[in-house]
Parts: structure tokens; sequence; C-alpha cells
């Protein structure tokens, strides 16, 4: 009996940036993985990675031009935690993802994989940004020949795939999928100008699952990695005014603030601001801090995701290197759940007090509503399977 139901499973093939040793990559990636096992299909993350992107999570990328050099120097000083944070992450893949036991490095190579399973799922995250260093047509399943192929949430960033100067190339690609979900409006807009189509907006995989679920799903320990009360900042990257910022709260409050990213830590010198790095890597880290911080501030589409989850004291950053300065990533999603209060600029919140508490009670019935919509768009892509 065990081996029929084995055999009638819906064997999926997932293709995501499961590999970008990101946080909010590998955690969506983790939540589409376990949502589709629970829909009743066998899943298996095609472990692919190119270049741009193998290049750009390595301890040391590699130099290309001058400043490229400069910065691999820098690097060079910190690469003990350079080389801890990516063992990090590839012990988290290691331990949480149903990966196919190849590695691919080249969507050439992707052709074999036609005949392995009966259809295949993008999303969610930036996967159709033709513009971002990982970009890669095989995020459009140009590999697949004969078998369904679905999208979930996909998101394009700041870059329309289907404007005039691309020449229809991902407006074709677009054409064989049989069911398509975005995860911004901005995304939404252009698919319906480009291809005359109304696809629906659906939510991030990590906002399907709540605190309880998540902590079922990911080991994050039963203790703080911090000992005491932290504040902690949360994008990959941090600008010069972000930092100043952090310094300017961290003296006013008296708490440490603390960062996880150790690559721009380490290049961006924000030990000159009193800025501390945590020397621990993970996505089960990155949730464990967010749960246990005293506030908590952000720049980052999935850094607003985990401060809803775990309902924090929060705010989003708005400035000239954020995401929302590129895309509407973040202010769809604040938008979604009635959070805009929380998106300010730094101006703004040095006049504010940043202990005033987040009011969930309207996000969360936001959320609720919003979780039955992208849940019955994932059944029906497993319906058509």
């Amino acid at each position: 009996m065990k081996q029929e139901e084995k055999r009638i499973k819906k064997r999926v093939g997932l293709i995501t940036f499961h590999a970008s040793h990101n946080n909010g990559s590998m955690l969506q990636a983790l939540a589409l993985q376990n949502m589709l096992k629970k829909y009743g299909c066998e899943v298996e993350i095609i472990d692919f990675s190119n270049e741009g992107q193998r290049n750009l999570y390595a301890p040391l990328p590699k130099a290309h031009n001058w400043k490229q050099v400069i910065k691999r120097a820098i690097w060079r000083t910190n690469y003990k935690e350079l080389l801890k944070q990516y063992e990090s992450y590839e012990a988290f893949s290691k331990k949480y993802f149903y990966l196919t036991e190849k590695k691919y490095y080249n969507s050439s190579e992707l052709y074999e994989l036609n005949e392995k399973y009966d259809a295949f799922i993008v999303g969610s995250d930036q996967v159709w940004n033709i513009k971002c260093i990982d970009a890669d047509e095989a995020y459009f399943l140009t590999f697949v020949k004969d078998k369904p192929v679905f999208a979930y949430a996909v998101s394009f960033g700041a870059n329309n795939a289907f404007a005039p100067e691309e020449n229809g190339k991902y407006v074709k690609y677009f054409e064989k999928f049989c069911k398509v979900s975005v995860r911004e409006k901005n995304a939404q807009k252009w698919t319906l100008e480009a291809t005359g189509k109304k696809v629906p907006i659906c939510l991030d995989p990590t906002m399907l699952y709540s605190e309880s679920e998540w902590e079922q799903m990911v080991d994050i320990g039963n203790e703080p990695i911090i000992n005491g009360k932290y504040i902690f900042y949360y994008c990959f990257g941090i600008n010069e005014e972000i930092q100043k910022f952090l310094q300017w709260l961290s003296h006013k409050t008296g708490l440490p603030v603390y960062f996880i990213e150790a690559k721009e830590w380490t290049l961006k010198m924000c030990w000159r601001h009193g800025i501390k790095l945590v020397k621990h890597y993970g996505p089960d880290v990155y949730m464990n801090l967010v749960k246990y911080a005293d506030l908590f501030i952000t720049s980052s589409f999935h850094g607003t995701a985990f401060a809803t989850i775990y309902k924090k004291t929060f705010w989003y950053i708005r400035s000239k290197d954020s995401e929302s300065s590129k895309d509407d990533r973040a202010i769809t999603f604040l938008s979604q759940l009635g959070l805009m209060s929380r998106y300010k600029t730094v101006d703004e919140l040095k006049q504010l007090d940043l202990y005033e508490k987040t009011n969930f009670i309207d996000v969360e019935t936001n959320l609720e509503k919003l979780q039955v919509k992208s849940k019955e768009y994932l059944k029906s892509v497993v319906e058509e399977i």
C-alpha cells in the first residue's frame, strides 16, 4: 500500500534561489518546498546555481575589475568569518532541503530533468529579475519541453522582463506557463500590459506559515543567541546613512546594534560606528535574532516578513539604497498588510518613539485573507499536475 501511495504522488521539480546565501531566499525556498509536500507532492529542489550566483556568495568572490580587487583585499582581512558564514548556509541547505542528487551549474545541463518530474514550478523570490547577478533563463523553465510548468509568486525586482527592448523574448517564455502568480503590483501591471493576462498576486511563501509552524520546521534553539537586550538591523547591504543612524540609535537607547552579514560588515567597516557582527550565521540564526530582538530595524522584504511573523516592534528604513528605492517589493507587502506606518526615512525615525508598538490586529486579518488566496492558488496548481 505504501509503495502504491508513493507512486501516485505528483513528482515536482522546484527551481528557485535556494543556493543564494541569503536568509530570505533560503527560507522562502524551504517554505514552498514544504507547502508543496503538504499538498501531496513529491518535491525536489533542482540544485542549480549558475556562475554568477556561485561567485556572488563565495567567501572570496573572483575579481573582474580593480574595484573588486580592492573589495577582495578588504574581505581577506576577515576571511575566517566569511568562510564560517559560507559554511553555515551550506549546512542549512543540507539539513533542510530535498535536493537533486546532482548539482547543476549551467542551464544547458537541465534538459535531462525533463523526464524526471510530472511538472515544474518556479518561485518565489526575484527569479524573474533579468538584471540581477544570478539571473538565468533557467528560471523561465526553458529546459522543459513537454511537461506542465507553473510560477508561484515570482518577483521581477525592479526590471520589467516584458519591456519592449527585450523584443518579446520573455513574453514567449511566459506563454508556455499553465499558471502564473506574481509577488508585486509592478509585476502584475507589466504582465497585463505585455500579455493581456491579469495574473494574481500571491504571498511570498514565508508568509504562509505562523510563528509556531516556522519553529516546527526550523530549529532556532531554545535560548537567544545574543545575551541581553539588543537592536537587530537586517538587510543584505548597509550604507553610511544607515550606519550613522544605528550609531545614534545605540547611543539613544544604550543598546548594542547587531548585523549578521559578515561580508558587508567587513567591506563597509561597520565597527567604525560601533555596529557589532553577530558571528553566528544562517537562516536559523536569523530567525532567532528577529525573535529575541528588543527592537528590529530593516530595509529588506524578508525583514518585514519575519517582523510580521514574530509580531515585532519594527521599522522599515526608506533610504536611497534600500530595496524600495528600486522597486515596489516592500511597498506592495507593507500596503497589503496595512503596515505603511512603519515605513520611514532616517530623519522621520529620529522624530518618533521607536518603541511604539506595531498594531498587528488589522495585520492579522489582512494576512489571513492573503494566505487563503495564496494557498488556494497553490492548491489549484497541484490539482492541474
